[in-house]
């Protein structure tokens, strides 16, 4: 079940990127600035992550602070997918999110 669980938590990961290039996609600009959005945002997201969210992050930061993080990162994908049209898919996002962290972290192992 642990493994199931970090696999949800990393579907979870790719889809907040995911959903950020299709929001720098669907912005009101050129086509230049689009794609700019589509790619750079997804990527920006991605070096935070890597720098401060991840399993073996660059930053090492306290069990509360990277808890923090990753739920700043979530709630910015929920974020972006109400701002899409889609705020009961950003809800269950955030949810899912955060019931795989509670129950990995009951079973005692960290997420």
């Amino acid at each position: 079940m642990y493994v199931l669980g970090l696999l949800l938590l990393f579907l979870l990961e790719m889809a907040v990127l995911v959903v950020a290039g299709w929001w720098g996609w669907t912005l009101a600009a050129s086509t230049a600035v689009r794609l700019l959005a589509a790619f750079g945002v997804p990527l920006l997201l991605a070096v935070l992550w890597g720098v401060f969210g991840s399993p073996k992050a660059r930053v090492r930061l306290s069990p509360a602070a990277k808890h923090a993080f990753q739920a700043a990162w979530f709630l910015v994908g929920g974020g972006i997918l109400a701002l899409l049209g889609w705020p009961l898919a950003g809800a269950v996002l955030v949810a899912t999110w955060a019931v795989t962290v509670t129950l990995l972290r009951r079973a005692g192992r960290p997420a």
